[in-house]
């Protein structure tokens, strides 16, 4: 019988999951863990690699034993992993600093700046890179930061990797990325799907320290005897690097051809659409990633204000009935949440939230925005602010679907918005979504996992377990749909532009808070 599991491990930003899934995109099993986010100073974000590994081995040790099967039946290891991670490696893969900024991790304000002003300017960089995020998360500027802060460690530095390559090297021995992720990384120019010696000069890095260059599917090495004994695979076993998970999303979405878009709604909400052509208009600042050997790109636009909003208050205003609805009831306090969500009326009563808790992301990329409530009253419940917590998500996102339309993409015309991530199994937040941008949500099958099942996708194509990309996510199949409702989308559409002037008016605030808590919050 020809080899039929892949192992995929999905790195994201609190965790990983190790999942083993079939030839039919079924998922065997899978086993997870957490590690930890630090914050060290004010706009950093870390975590430590030696805790990061370790959750990966033993994550990749359990899945095996979980689902029963050989290793020997595994036909291919692939990878997801947040992306915009820039860890220093020797020659001989030894990491150089076991604590290092993760994606969302803004310390790099500095040298942006710098290398913005070398190139002409934001817009400059936008038009040559097809990087919509704000500079200060690039890895091009992360490394920039080593330089000018640790550079022993920089001058030590024989490859700068993401996560899934340091697990690759782990395994194999062999030092490698791909396209998908590299197109994040504001080092390429979009256009000619290459690396650009340009940004590499503005930026006064040396370009040998970026890894060779392979399509996501490609086998980049094989399982080493050592790596076998320490992770339970079979010695031999065809690695794959898969891609960063906002790639990987895109094809566990199954949007690997036009007219075609999704929504990812989890700890970050983004969307993506396919497109046969980069767009490179700085008024947009949408990502343009790399869909290689795919063919086309994938117009993505992210927001860190997404879900990890849902975490904050369920963590602030829900701890007590976490704990017992855990340790007493056995159930699930988002059973709670959902219920307190839908005894209040859509519009939630004149109360609007603004989600940016975390700062950054599109629309504003501002890394000084910060969460609100607006209009709060004394007949405010906290029934009223988890409702207008979830709206306030959803009009965000329609504010990203606006700039689709104003760039010639017609996503309120399209026959549906795919929808996957955590997110999208609370029934009144997909029809929330549903209502506030007045197009069908359509929730696929195994939502939680499809990044994994995206890099599944791609390592199974690099193997031969499917011909195509086409063939593959024909298996992806539409769970349920949820259709707006007319009279709730009619008070959705006269709220939403109170939504949206709301920012333009508190940003002013937002920056004096920025700029007192420098001054005294350490």
């Amino acid at each position: 019988m020809a080899k039929k599991y892949i192992l995929v491990n999905d790195a994201g930003t609190t965790g990983n999951k190790a999942i083993i899934i079939d030839d039919k995109l079924n998922v065997i099993a899978s086993a997870g863990g957490n590690y930890k986010t630090y914050y060290p100073h004010l706009n950093w974000a870390t975590q430590k690699l030696s805790e990061v590994w370790d959750v990966v081995k033993n994550n990749t040790r359990d899945v095996i034993k979980k689902s029963g099967i050989n290793p020997k039946d595994i036909a291919v290891v692939s990878f997801s992993n947040q992306m915009m991670t820039m860890i220093p490696v020797d020659k001989n893969g030894n990491v150089l600093m076991d604590e290092v900024g993760i994606w969302c991790d803004m310390r790099q304000d500095k040298q942006a700046k710098r290398l913005m002003d070398a190139l002409g300017g934001v817009d400059e960089y936008y038009k040559l890179t097809g990087v919509g995020w704000q500079p200060e998360l690039a890895p091009i500027c992360k490394i920039m930061w080593y330089k000018d802060n640790v550079p022993d460690i920089y001058n030590k530095t024989y490859k700068f990797l993401q996560y899934k390559e340091l697990f690759a090297y782990y395994l194999t021995g062999e030092m490698g990325t791909e396209y998908g992720d590299m197109s994040m990384n504001g080092m390429m120019d979009c256009a000619k799907r290459e690396i650009s010696p340009e940004i590499f000069k503005a930026a006064d890095v040396d370009i040998s320290k970026i890894p060779d260059i392979h399509n996501s599917h490609d086998i980049i090495g094989h399982v080493t005897k050592e790596a076998a004994e320490e992770t339970g695979l079979m010695e031999g076993t065809p690695v794959v690097l898969g891609s960063g998970d906002v790639i990987c999303a895109v094809t566990g979405a199954g949007v690997v051809k036009k007219n075609m878009a999704y929504t990812y709604i989890g700890s970050a909400n983004w969307s993506g659409v396919f497109s046969e052509k980069p767009s490179l208009d700085p008024k947009y600042k949408m990502n343009c990633n790399t869909m290689q050997p795919q063919g086309g790109y994938q117009l993505v636009m992210i927001t860190a204000a997404g879900g990890i909003a849902q975490d904050w208050f369920k963590e602030g205003m829900y701890s007590s009935e976490d704990y017992i609805m855990k340790n007493v009831l056995k159930s699930s306090v988002y059973d709670k949440l959902r219920a307190d969500a839908a005894s209040i009326a859509p519009g939630a009563e004149g109360l609007i939230f603004l989600p940016y808790l975390r700062g950054g992301g599109a629309p504003h990329f501002d890394i000084d925005a910060r969460g609100a409530f607006l209009g709060l009253g004394m007949t405010h419940t906290r029934a009223h602010m988890l409702r207008a917590l979830y709206e306030g998500i959803c009009f965000n996102m329609r504010w990203l679907y606006d700039l689709y339309e104003e760039l010639g993409i017609p996503i309120f015309n399209l026959d549906r918005i795919r929808a996957i991530g955590g997110g999208v199994l609370n029934d009144l937040w997909m029809q929330t979504y549903a209502d506030v941008n007045g197009v069908d949500f359509a929730r696929v099958s195994k939502p939680q996992q499809s990044t994994a099942i995206g890099a599944a996708i791609i390592g199974g194509v690099g193997v031969g377990i499917w011909k195509s990309y086409e063939e593959a996510t024909e298996l992806i199949k539409i769970t349920k749909t949820f259709t707006p409702n007319p009279s709730n989308h009619t008070i959705y559409d006269e709220l939403y532009p109170v939504y949206k002037s709301s920012y333009p008016n508190v940003s002013t605030v937002f920056k004096s808070l920025a700029r007192f808590t420098e001054k005294h919050v350490k």
